[in-house]
């Protein structure tokens, strides 16, 4: 019997969190969590990134980056800094120290995945990925298009009228 959606948005959560918890377990080994490895495995891949890009990447949002950088900075895996010519970015690059950590993280982790992918062809693995991508873009053009219109509450001729989006009627669900 073949699985329903939801059985499907179950076990797409369900391996998310058996993934996360198996690489934190390693992960913490080397001192660090599943949030600054996503950071210090981009900057490892792509190298100086902006702040702005780097977020995109690892589909974090600023405000939670920024705090993930400070703790990088801290402890001199990050380095973070303005260039002269735009003060008004913000570039962040891996230390010496911070390239060190992902390497020995990557070797850590090599058992890891050599386990969890174990019995799966290349063809499997390219297969998934590109499946996973294309959910992901399908995820993203959903979270997009579904940002609808909030109600606004209009006055028009001393009656409240709820129902009105940008002065049109709602559309009944």
């Amino acid at each position: 019997m073949p699985l329903d959606i939801d059985d499907l948005n179950r076990l797409l959560f369900q391996t998310e969190q058996a993934r996360r918890l198996l690489v934190g377990d390693r992960l913490s080994r080397h001192g660090i969590v599943f949030g600054q490895w996503l950071v210090l495995d981009a900057l490892y891949k792509e190298g100086l990134s902006s702040m702005t890009g780097l977020a995109a990447a690892i589909g974090a949002d600023r405000t939670t980056l920024t705090r993930t950088i400070d703790g990088l900075v801290a402890s001199g895996h990050v380095d973070r800094r303005t260039p002269a010519e735009d003060r008004r970015l913000v570039v962040v690059d891996l230390t010496p120290l911070g390239k060190a950590l992902v390497d020995a993280v990557l070797i850590s982790l090599a058992p890891v995945h050599d386990s969890v992918f174990a019995g799966f062809s290349r063809q499997d693995l390219d297969t998934l990925s590109l499946l996973l991508a294309r959910s992901l873009t399908q995820i993203r053009l959903a979270a997009v298009e579904g940002q609808r219109p909030k109600t606004i509450v209009r006055l028009e001729r001393g009656a409240l009228r709820a129902n009105e989006v940008k002065g049109r009627p709602r559309p009944r669900p």
